[in-house]
């Protein structure tokens, strides 16, 4: 056999292997979120959302952000009969790093300095996300969702509900890093529905 064929020989094999691997699902792909969000980044370990585990939504959003944390509760309810409290705290924008870890899941606003600087310390930076995009980060000891809006929260946690799977007497969240936004805004008019949204 020429020398040309033997190369095309063993070419071929190495390009299905090759392909193969580039087709393989990597762990990203397993969580199957919907809409699937634009950034997403699996690590190791997860949190655990356990009896003793609150909701801590910012007490000058609260009112706004009421929606999304008992979305959640409910949600955590449904799945494992555990009830969480949802506690407020101040915005403390002068701190350097979130205050709250392990029994804690955070709803809170990137324009908390602290907040956006934690996240943006793991990878997480807030721009590009508008008013209807998140940022979504867990690991062991951190849950936190942040946006700059109530509405970017409520999408966030509507992410959130989708990773949480049982696990004993527990809940358990993939150790993950996910930011998103929508590629077009939308907003609609309550007095007609019958033209749908319509983009701002």
């Amino acid at each position: 056999m020429k020398k040309s064929q033997s190369r095309v020989v063993l070419f071929i094999p190495l390009l299905l292997i090759s392909a193969f691997a580039a087709a393989a699902p990597g762990p990203e792909s397993q969580l199957k979120l919907i809409p699937e969000p634009k950034e997403v980044r699996v690590q190791e370990g997860s949190f655990h959302v356990r009896a003793k585990t609150r909701i801590l939504v910012e007490f000058g959003h609260q009112a706004e952000d009421r929606i999304a944390a008992e979305t959640l509760a409910e949600e955590i309810h449904d799945q494992s009969g555990l009830k969480l409290n949802i506690t407020g705290a101040k915005s403390e924008s002068k701190q350097e790093a979130p205050k709250e870890a392990g029994d804690v899941i955070v709803l809170a606003r990137v324009q908390d300095r602290r907040v956006r600087q934690f996240l943006e310390s793991k990878g997480l930076k807030a721009d590009l996300i508008g008013d209807q995009g998140y940022l979504l980060f867990s690991d062991r000891s951190h849950l936190i969702v942040a946006a700059n809006t109530g509405q970017g929260l409520f999408y966030g946690v509507q992410t959130l509900r989708q990773l949480l799977r049982a696990d004993g007497q527990s809940l358990v969240c993939p150790a993950v890093a996910i930011r998103d936004w929508p590629s077009m805004e939308w907003s609609s008019l309550r007095g007609d529905i019958r033209r749908g949204p319509i983009p701002v």
